[in-house]
């Protein structure tokens, strides 16, 4: 059998293919109990069902077709336009917004639905998101009425499609593994910043005459059974994160130096991982190293999480980027890790918003006023012994994120040629057998 192009309009109406939009929900209809209402910007890559507002359990009935079913391809259509996702099997139930579109084969022996959320990525369907896309002069936004009635769409014979499928989703599994491992291992040494350096556990624990949890008797005895008359264990003092953190170290860079470059986008808003840096000559930014903390300093990229550790840097190499970065460096004695666990504490980033100045929409951190912020500074063991426990949890993240980024860029590299047919699948399974 050969590929085939077919109108979707023909897949609908042979009641092969579904597409729909979301549900036009009132104010009214959300609930503190009921099922996740998702929008655009719970979409990339993967749908986030955490956090997001929940429409009654009431008006859940009305909605008709236009909640989650496993299989689904998600298409943010309306904001950023061309996100995509993949419902998976035992993902959360979830409703549609406005702003996204569901495409939803319902002949499985005709379209395999993973295949179609790689078909949805190829070139041939960029072309005619971004043709839809340009036909407004208001926002962009994708049309449900084009994606019925003008979209193509090409269909390999089914058996291709679920190799395809197999092959692509193998590597994106392999991805999401890394993710939820290395989001583990970040909670993990989150939680145990939070523990020993400000809600002081061990402390509270050893003057109940405790055992504090999860924690070994030489490293237990490196806390104090007791508090001094400022609040603070006894023994410890009080200081600023400039006792611990170098802010915006100085570096040097000649102009026109080639020089890994990370820019504003590349931050994650969750996770310590950013995109892979790129070669540009450096003119002016700021300048860090491996491990380093990066940052994002003005709004609303700050707001919205934006930090990495750098983790792609060569020995003393020094990498630049955007100005507005603020870059943290652990001194020495203190873990790389905890700059980064500081960055990420909701309590400091809750004190680095306050410290913003500017006009509306333009508004930055101020590096000076965040590294006075009050810090906690602990005797040199017990740095030694976070740095020993987390400093292990920080370089499985980091191994984790290097070789996503690699599966990323074999998918990237293999999903126009799959899906184009110029490479056979035999030809492809030998370069994923290698890395998964």
């Amino acid at each position: 059998m050969s590929w085939s192009t077919h109108a979707t309009s023909d897949l609908i109406s042979d009641a092969v293919l579904e597409i729909g939009d979301g549900y036009r929900a009132k104010n009214a209809e959300m609930s503190t109990d009921g099922v996740p209402f998702v929008r655009a910007g719970d979409v990339n890559g993967r749908v986030n069902t955490v956090g997001t507002d929940l429409l009654s359990t009431a008006s859940v009935a009305r909605v008709g077709r236009k909640r989650s079913m496993a299989g689904d391809v998600v298409m943010t259509t309306k904001g950023t336009i061309g996100r995509l996702a993949f419902v998976k099997v035992g993902d959360p139930e979830f409703i549609y917004s406005p702003q996204l579109c569901y495409w939803r084969s319902l002949d499985r022996n005709k379209i395999e639905p993973r295949w179609l959320f790689y078909a949805m990525r190829s070139q041939e369907m960029a072309n005619q998101i971004s043709w839809s896309a340009g036909q407004t002069d208001m926002a962009p936004y994708v049309s449900l009425t084009d994606q019925r009635t003008a979209f193509k769409i090409t269909l390999p014979p089914i058996y291709e499609q679920r190799n395809i499928a197999a092959m692509l989703g193998a590597l994106d599994d392999k991805i999401e593994l890394n993710r939820r491992m290395s989001a583990t291992l970040e909670e993990m040494a989150r939680a145990l910043y939070r523990s020993w350096f400000v809600d002081f556990d061990p402390v509270h624990a050893r003057a109940l005459g405790q055992p504090p949890a999860h924690m070994d008797p030489t490293t237990a005895a490196l806390f104090p059974d007791s508090f001094a008359p400022d609040g603070l264990p006894k023994g410890w003092e009080a200081g600023t994160l400039s006792h611990l953190i170098e802010f915006n170290p100085k570096e040097r860079l000649p102009k026109g130096t080639a020089a890994p470059y990370l820019e504003m986008k590349a931050l994650p808003t969750s996770g310590m991982s950013a995109d892979a840096p790129y070669l540009r000559e450096f003119t002016s930014g700021t300048k860090f190293r491996e491990r380093d903390t990066l940052l994002a300093r003005i709004t609303p990229c700050l707001e919205n999480g934006k930090t990495a550790v750098v983790d792609d840097l060569l020995g003393s190499e020094v990498g630049w980027g955007s100005t507005e970065f603020i870059v943290m460096r652990a001194k020495p004695g203190v873990s790389a890790a905890l700059p980064y666990c500081i960055a990420r504490d909701p309590d400091f980033r809750a004190e680095a918003i306050q410290t913003m100045t500017g006009s509306s929409g333009r508004q930055r951190a101020d590096a000076r006023r965040i590294s006075e912020l009050d810090m906690a500074i602990a005797p040199a063991p017990v740095h030694t012994a976070f740095s020993d426990l987390v400093c292990p949890m920080l370089d499985r993240v980091i191994a984790a994120g290097q070789e996503a980024r690699n599966l990323a860029a074999l998918r990237g590299a293999l999903l126009p040629r799959l899906m184009s047919g110029e490479l056979r699948i035999r030809e492809a399974e030998k370069q994923v057998e290698e890395v998964v």
